[in-house]
């Protein structure tokens, strides 16, 4: 016990200094993590933070892309189909869309050289040819005039019935029955000027449908 005394007493400096040393640095080392806690608490908020606007960003951009994938268009569907009008349909849409909303063919359409898969554009034409009628195949006209579009034959006003006379420009049922009341009631037409005599048909629509209609 005496031994220990004396080299308690003879080492006491260095013993003090060591309890020291291990004092500081435990001090150091406690407030060192006090002190970073904070900021790997603040860095997981910025992380969290950011990846939720990475998210929402991502979801905004998706939603945006879609709504310029798929627009509404307007379509104008003619022929020998049962409900000929204009029909709005999706940009994503295609031509036996347009056909399905106008009721599908008639009976007396002519389907050989339709492209039903082709995919339609804003202010569009589809035209449904009756069989029989000269080759036209369907005619799909944009405003822009990038699609390919057939020449029609002339529309022979004596002859043609309510669903061909639905295919002259701006006739729709109504005009198309009138043509036919006045040949009913006074015979053929003797020349197309003779149509500025049924309703609704002034010099100026006679003017837009002249190079489309004949009497012979």
């Amino acid at each position: 016990m005496k031994k220990i005394t004396e080299y308690i007493n003879e080492n006491l400096k260095i013993i003090v200094g060591v309890i020291l040393a291990l004092t500081i640095l435990g001090v150091f080392y406690w407030n060192k993590k006090v002190l970073d806690s904070p900021k790997q608490e603040e860095s997981r908020s910025e992380w969290a933070e950011v990846s939720k606007n990475k998210e929402a960003s991502g979801k905004k951009k998706a939603e945006k892309d879609e709504d310029e994938d798929e627009n509404e268009i307007i379509v104008d569907v003619k022929g020998a189909v049962k409900k000929p009008g204009i029909y709005k349909l999706s940009s994503k849409n295609h031509v036996s869309d347009a056909v399905a909303s106008a009721g599908g063919f008639t009976e007396e359409a002519e389907r050989k050289g339709i492209n039903l898969a082709k995919k339609l554009q804003d202010e569009a034409e589809v035209y449904v040819p009756v069989r029989g009628e000269a080759e036209t195949n369907h005619l799909l006209e944009t405003k822009d005039n990038t699609s390919k579009t057939v020449e029609k034959t002339k529309i022979n006003i004596n002859t043609a019935d309510l669903t061909e006379l639905q295919q002259l420009s701006g006739v729709g049922a109504k005009k198309a029955q009138d043509i036919l009341d006045y040949r009913s009631e006074n015979g053929s037409f003797q020349s197309v000027e003779e149509l500025t005599k049924v309703s609704g048909f002034g010099p100026k629509t006679l003017e837009k449908l002249k190079e489309a209609i004949t009497v012979d």
